[in-house]
């Protein structure tokens, strides 16, 4: 049923198009009310799916690889000495 409502949607909206400038500016605010409410979407998503100030376990990881590269370094001059 939705599918149906969709093409008689569209059907209407080029019928529009063709009639000038107002079905023109009706098909572009509809495209672009589409796209505004998609990327709202989106952000709410990731916010969601990504908290703030949650654990970045990859900067954790190469925080840890430079604390040991470091003490790895410091352990090489000592041995040199």
């Amino acid at each position: 049923m939705k599918l149906f409502l969709s093409i008689i949607l569209a059907g209407l909206l080029g019928i529009l198009v063709i009639f000038g400038p107002i079905g023109i500016y009706i098909l572009c605010a509809i495209i672009l009310g589409v796209i505004f409410r998609s990327f709202v979407l989106i952000n709410d998503i990731h916010k969601q799916v990504v908290p703030v100030g949650g654990r970045d376990r990859v900067q954790e990881a190469y925080e840890k690889f430079l604390k040991e590269k470091e003490e790895k370094e410091v352990n090489e001059e000592r041995s040199k000495e």
